[in-house]
């Protein structure tokens, strides 16, 4: 799970996603767990990835860092919207079934 997280991490992803079904397999950890136990991951992995490459230049333009802060800070709004919906209906789809 380690080097999964690690070559995920270095292809500018988290991991989170195919750390799940790993969990679920090998870990014997109900659907109820391992979500959250892999968001947990994502987020220490994103954190250790913004703290490394947070001084990083831009390889063409040594005048811009490698993170567009302007992009980030464009998208969060919707991801945080994103998550809030899915919370959502998740608890709508789940009370259903």
């Amino acid at each position: 799970m380690f080097a999964l997280i690690a070559l995920s991490n270095a292809g500018g992803l988290s991991g989170a996603g195919s750390n799940i079904p790993i969990i679920l397999i090998f870990y014997k950890l109900n659907m109820d767990r391992a979500v959250p136990l892999s968001a947990c991951v994502a987020v220490v992995a994103t954190s250790f990835r913004f703290v490394y490459n947070f001084k990083e230049k831009h390889p063409r333009d040594p005048n811009r860092n490698l993170i567009n802060y302007e992009m980030v800070s464009v998208s969060m709004p919707l991801v945080f919207l994103g998550s809030f919906l899915g919370v959502i209906l998740g608890k709508m789809i789940g009370n259903m079934a």
